[in-house]
């Protein structure tokens, strides 16, 4: 009887991946539009709330408003070019030994020299992190503190003392929905703060694998594993943690797709930033881009990410494959605050062929 039945299983369960993958990758005839929840607007005791355990702050006003920050910011827009010029230089003599070690992966805040250790403040696309190079080795570590909080352009001299790491800020959100091309406006909920950050919690690596657990459990890789997808490749060299990748037609198409977004640039050796997509396409989730670092979730991690929200993290939708009347062509529907159209892609000899058309811009 075993041997009856193991086959049968094998084929059920062959035939149900298949259709799975058919039902998530392919548009089919009688498609459902997503549907998209309407923009919330985190209320401050929601974003007080969300402060983790390891930051502490007190009032201090001393220190510039976020107002006045913003104020700053918009007159520096005004300069001309000379002057734009001079802060830039200012810029990379400042941070330069952050530079030789962390490249352009962060916008440089603050940095502090002591004892051959060198500590810096950077931000990215995901919030704000500590950065320490000692014996030559460079590390950074995401300090829990993300889209919702924003540090003053002015910072502590000596920022590290006794294990502890101190900034001026102020807690942030979104204030109204918004559209492109202009920024959504933002105001402060909790202004003119010192923020007191305990760096044990913030060094804590359970897995050793040098991405910090604050960040691993902000994009959801495993923070008690080094190797998230259990491909042999590790997280913080992997440039798709979070599924294996596996080479096939239409991996090979999605990787494409991706890697064409980003042909100006190679992204793929920093190891700190990541362009998010969300796809229950398994091709989509296995790809393998040699230009960028992607992170792509299922759909129903949309509205599920602990990660606010991050304007930088998801530039582009692409979605499913449609297929042509001609075996070997394919249409791919994308979109973005700029504006969207399709990739008409073509199977030739082996390899795709793809031109990217435009039908609308915001």
């Amino acid at each position: 009887m075993k041997l009856f039945y193991l086959p049968v299983l094998f084929i059920s369960l062959f035939s149900c991946q298949k259709y799975e993958t058919e039902k998530n990758c392919f548009e089919g005839e009688k498609e459902k539009s997503t549907k998209y929840k309407e923009f919330k607007i985190d209320s401050p005791e929601e974003i007080i709330k969300a402060n983790p355990d390891h930051v502490k702050f007190i009032t201090n006003k001393d220190i510039k408003s976020y107002q006045d920050e913003f104020n700053d910011e918009r007159n520096i827009a005004l300069d001309d070019e000379n002057s734009w010029k001079k802060k830039f230089e200012k810029y990379k003599t400042k941070y330069s030994s952050l530079i030789k070690n962390f490249g352009e992966q962060f916008n440089y805040i603050n940095i502090q020299e002591k004892n051959n250790i060198i500590y810096g403040i950077g931000e990215n696309q995901f919030g704000y992190w500590f950065l320490e190079v000692k014996n030559n080795i460079s590390s950074a570590y995401y300090l829990g503190l993300s889209k919702f909080t924003h540090f003053n352009d002015k910072q502590p001299e000596n920022f590290i003392k006794n294990n502890k790491l101190f900034a001026y800020g102020s807690f942030i959100r979104i204030s109204e929905s918004w559209g492109y091309p202009f920024g959504p406006p933002i105001e402060a909920v909790k202004d003119q703060l010192t923020f007191e950050i305990d760096l044990n919690t913030v060094r804590k690596d359970s897995d050793n694998d040098r991405f910090n657990d604050l960040f691993e459990k902000l994009i959801l890789l495993n923070p008690n594993s080094a190797d998230t997808d259990n491909d042999g490749i590790q997280d913080f060299t992997d440039v798709n943690p979070l599924y294996k990748s596996e080479k096939s037609k239409f991996t090979d198409l999605y990787s494409q797709v991706i890697d064409d977004e980003y042909q100006s640039y190679n992204f793929s050796k920093n190891n700190y930033s990541f362009t998010g997509y969300f796809s229950d396409c398994d091709y989509f989730q296995k790809m393998n881009p040699a230009n960028v670092k992607v992170l792509i979730y299922p759909e129903k991690e949309r509205y599920n990410l602990k990660s606010d929200y991050k304007l930088n993290m998801f530039p582009e939708y692409f979605g499913k494959i449609k297929k042509d009347k001609n075996v070997n062509k394919f249409y791919i529907n994308y979109g973005s605050g700029a504006g969207g159209g399709f990739i008409e892609v073509d199977f030739k000899k082996g390899k795709w062929v793809l031109i990217k058309k435009s039908t609308y811009v915001i």
